[in-house]
């Protein structure tokens, strides 16, 4: 018998149907699962949602809950994963569960497996059956499916653990048998439970992660086996000595358990990639890991999985890595940090750092320490090496093509490069491109803010979609009877939006465009008109400026100007005049304008509108301060009921500001074909 065929089957349990009411004589198995904390089962979605009669198994629905012990529980169907075959089941009172070792691995596989369920293996209405079958999984990366080889994967087992025989942890859910043939199978990775925190479900994978941890913890604690002493038994077995032993590891993702999650997955991995810069390790890539919460960080930074002679190498600083890292978590954490769970966070950590043989490394994280218990509450956390540049996103989208536009949603990284979260090259119609790119946009945004970092948003757009109201876009809409949250707001009140344009590029990075990106970064600004003649004469002056003569009006920084020019317009730069001298001031090699969707006959406010945003890029020292003044007047301006001319001035205000140090796509996306 394996190993782990006994601590599996007491997790093990079987699903069916609840047992009163309108299903109650219906057949009582339809799967299986597994408790991954207590009161919490893990299974497939296909089997809760099974159709009895006219009934459909939905969130909320009831169930029943048998442990190996024939106790039949009632549970409910708390949540079913959209895009994945994943259920989580509540089973409450169900305190008492033995719960398996959940996986901290972003990339489980390959690996030898150990696949475990129930089946009726004499028939429909035969007893169950505890059954366990050794495999190879592949695949599963970024919670995409697994496929299980040289296994036997029959009815009855979907919904159970698919158990990593060398680290002794789930990394999958059995799904499904390959066509006709029981021993090629699917699975489920259990890194697509990650997606309930795309879908309004962070509180809850947030409370099932940390009930998890809390009661591997206290098992350690107390008298008889455990998963954290199998796991210190099979690294003996197997030769795999490590500084970042199993004892180490359940008392930090515990004491884990104890203080507030992170923001997302961009502030777990501004972490590790912190302690990897300061360990000469690689940095890890948000395309390849989606790490939701601070035990998935550390996963990423002891015994790697792949077997290359620098991987390897990294292996003998495994303790010092995580130690440095959890010294950041610590860092990270609100102030005042005077909870008993940050606290005792801070002691296991002293302890830890005073006990690592590599000096450099203790010394680095007893400072970040003494960082942190100094912090004044501005909010600002000390994370040393892991304070770095932060990813932005850029929302692209293509020119219309056939009555659509092409769109991507990408991460923008501090090295330069892009990183395309979704897209669509066949598009959709201008009216459902906010709807389109929602998903997109929210998952680049949580996987980009770090901390107290809120990522900016850029929007590279054809000239035509300049007066789209992109920043009151917003990123999740609230459900039901949801209360305000930050995270349903437009993004231009809660965050820097700008514009970019897809014609500028056409000419490459010219002298011009970097020389004014230098000068506008640096400032101090002033702003001169777009079109010389519209502050005073309005849009219908008898004799305006000239295209050429407003290239050569803003191709020169005259001396009479206090700063450097940015140029103001008090109408829409997508169409009509003020798209024709916008082109113009990009030849000029203008970084940054100011403008409005307004129409140029949809208002008679030219003068006052000229004169307020000169005062606004005047108290502006830099092209970065007038992206976050731009957001807080829209703040200010919100409020379309509010008679205030101080405000209403600045209502449906456009900052375009497109630096060519930002990178940008290099090629466009492939139309739809005709």
């Amino acid at each position: 018998m394996s190993s782990f065929e006994d601590p599996v089957s007491r997790g093990v349990v079987r699903i069916g149907p609840a047992a009163a009411g309108y299903d109650a004589g219906s057949a009582g198995f339809w799967g299986s699962g597994f408790f991954v904390a207590p009161e919490w089962v893990v299974t497939c979605a296909h089997v809760v949602d099974k159709r009895v009669g006219a009934m459909e198994r939905e969130p909320g629905g009831g169930v029943t809950v048998t442990t190996c012990d024939d106790e039949r529980l009632e549970g409910e169907i708390a949540h079913v994963v959209t895009g994945h075959d994943l259920a989580l089941v509540r089973v409450p009172g169900a305190d008492f569960a033995d719960c398996l070792w959940l996986s901290d691995r972003s990339a489980p596989t390959p690996a030898e497996v150990e696949l475990y369920g129930w089946a009726q293996t004499s028939g429909a209405y035969g007893p169950e059956e505890f059954l366990s079958t050794k495999a190879m999984a592949t695949g599963g990366r970024r919670g995409n499916a697994m496929w299980l080889q040289n296994g036997l994967v029959l009815r009855g087992c979907s919904g159970g653990p698919v158990v990593d025989t060398r680290y002794g942890s789930v990394i999958g859910v059995v799904r499904s048998q390959g066509q006709g043939d029981a021993t090629v199978g699917r699975a489920e990775s259990v890194t697509g439970l990650r997606a309930l925190c795309d879908q309004g479900a962070e509180a809850m994978w947030a409370e099932v992660v940390a009930a998890h941890d809390r009661h591997h913890l206290r098992r350690f604690e107390g008298s008889g086996d455990c998963w954290p002493r199998l796991h210190t038994r099979l690294a003996v077995r197997q030769g795999r000595p490590h500084s970042f032993d199993p004892r180490s590891r359940t008392q930090l993702y515990g004491l884990f358990a104890e203080v507030e999650p992170p923001s997302g997955p961009g502030q777990v991995l501004h972490l590790v990639n912190g302690t990897s810069r300061r360990l000469l390790r690689s940095p890890q890539r948000i395309e390849s890991n989606d790490p939701r919460n601070w035990r998935e960080g550390s996963g990423l930074l002891y015994d790697p999985r792949e077997r290359t002679e620098a991987a390897l190498a990294g292996r003998d600083l495994e303790q010092e890595a995580v130690v440095l890292y959890a010294a950041m978590v610590y860092g990270a954490l609100r102030a005042p940090r005077d909870t008993p769970g940050a606290k005792k966070l801070r002691d296991w950590v002293e302890t830890a750092a005073n006990a690592l043989e590599t000096d450099v490394i203790r010394e680095e994280s007893l400072a970040l320490l003494a960082g942190g218990d100094r912090e004044d509450g501005t909010g600002v956390a000390h994370t040393g090496p892991g304070d770095a540049a932060h990813d932005d996103v850029l929302v692209v989208i293509e020119p219309e093509v056939y009555g659509t536009h092409p769109w991507r949603v990408q991460l923008l990284d501090s090295d330069g490069g892009t990183t395309t979260v979704r897209h669509d090259e066949e598009g959709v119609p201008r009216t459902g491109l906010e709807v389109a790119v929602r998903q997109g946009l929210s998952e680049a945004l949580a996987r980009a803010d770090a901390g107290q970092y809120l990522a900016a948003v850029d929007f590279l757009l054809p000239r035509a979609l300049f007066d789209e109201p992109v920043d009151e876009w917003r990123s999740r809409l609230p459900r039901g009877d949801e209360p305000p949250s930050v995270h349903t707001l437009p993004i231009g009140r809660r965050r820097v939006v700008a514009l970019r344009d897809q014609l500028r590029r056409r000419d490459g990075v010219t002298p011009e465009w970097n020389r004014a990106r230098r000068a506008t970064e640096h400032g101090p600004l002033e702003a001169v008109p777009l079109c010389l003649d519209v502050p005073d004469a309005g849009h219908t002056a008898p004799a305006p400026e000239g295209e050429e003569a407003a290239y050569a009006r803003l191709s020169v920084s005259t001396a009479r100007l206090a700063g450097v020019p940015l140029p103001v317009y008090c109408a829409s730069t997508a169409t009509g005049r003020g798209s024709r001298v916008l082109t113009r001031a990009f030849h000029a090699g203008h970084v940054a304008v100011l403008c409005r969707r307004t129409g140029e006959d949809g208002h008679d406010d030219c003068a006052e509108f000229h004169r307020r945003a000169a005062q606004l890029v005047r108290e502006a020292p830099t092209g970065s301060e007038l992206r976050e003044r731009v957001r807080l007047l829209r703040n200010i301006s919100a409020d379309p009921d509010r008679d205030d001319q101080d405000t209403a001035w600045a209502r449906h205000i456009v900052l375009i500001y497109d630096p060519p140090h930002r990178p940008a796509p290099d090629e466009p996306l492939h139309f739809p074909p005709l």
